[in-house]
């Protein structure tokens, strides 16, 4: 049994964040959005602002908290988010936050950590579907309500919901280049990736990205230094494992479009 397949238990839990206009958190709404979205269940009974559940193999709790994440620390992260332009501006309005967490139990033999995720997808994008909801953050970046709820669909075709299970950012280089990188990766047991002096446009990049770690975590694999990788008969592109040039640690390196 491989090391990621055997990913053993530390208390393993997926943390996250929805993001509220007020400190009303509407639990009957979100029960009926839960059940009806995924057919889950959990318990009326609510103590000091709290629901904890078991789903599965998973424990999960919600529990909203009625103050903005401190220290500016969400409106910083909104500007990750490539796609949402209005984002730290949007996220500067919320007032109170829910923490999500979905955690492994005693009986649960090895943490799928792919599985996890999945289930804290279903929880957030039901909580999303809120009048006064307008973000899930998940460090590093937030996720605006309507693409998160739309992303996370994917799993009613079991399919997974890729662009809201980890993050892609990217930055140009001095000399008009793109650069990109993956952030969360690590979290399923895989290498990140870099692309390094691209000449992609930032959609090219971002969707190379997703497809990329869409290939890994779907298939379990696992790149290493020296192989390559392509999606059509002729497209070989290098991978080079190394040091990470947008991040501590290393990074796999893969030659697109250079």
């Amino acid at each position: 049994m491989s090391e990621n397949e055997n990913t053993r238990k530390k208390q393993k839990t997926v943390l996250g964040f929805v993001l509220l206009s007020d400190a009303n958190l509407d639990y009957p709404r979100f029960r009926h959005n839960l059940k009806e979205d995924w057919g889950i269940s959990f318990p009326d009974e609510v103590k000091d602002g709290a629901v904890v559940f078991r789903v599965d193999d998973y424990n999960c709790a919600c529990s909203i908290m009625p103050t903005p994440i401190p220290n500016g620390e969400a409106e910083a992260c909104a500007k990750n988010n490539l796609l949402w332009k209005e984002a730290p501006e949007e996220v500067a309005k919320h007032a109170a936050h829910v923490m999500i967490a979905v955690m492994d139990t005693d009986e649960n033999e090895y943490y799928d950590p792919v599985d996890a995720n999945a289930l804290f997808c279903k929880l957030a994008s039901s909580m999303c579907k809120l009048n006064n909801a307008i973000a899930v953050y998940k460090n590093p970046t937030v996720f605006e309500k309507k693409f998160y709820v739309e992303v996370a669909e994917n799993l009613k075709q079991n399919n997974l919901p890729i662009p809201i299970m980890l993050h892609v950012g990217m930055y140009m280089t001095q000399d008009k280049l793109l650069n990109g990188f993956t952030y969360g990766l690590k979290a399923y047991g895989k290498e990140e990736f870099e692309v390094l002096h691209s000449k992609a446009q930032p959609v090219q990049l971002y969707n190379f990205l997703l497809s990329l770690s869409d290939y890994v975590i779907n298939g379990d694999f696992n790149f290493k230094d020296g192989d390559t990788v392509g999606f059509t008969d002729d497209q070989h592109m290098s991978i080079t494992f190394s040091k990470a040039a947008a991040f501590e640690g290393n990074s796999l390196k893969v030659d697109f479009m250079s």
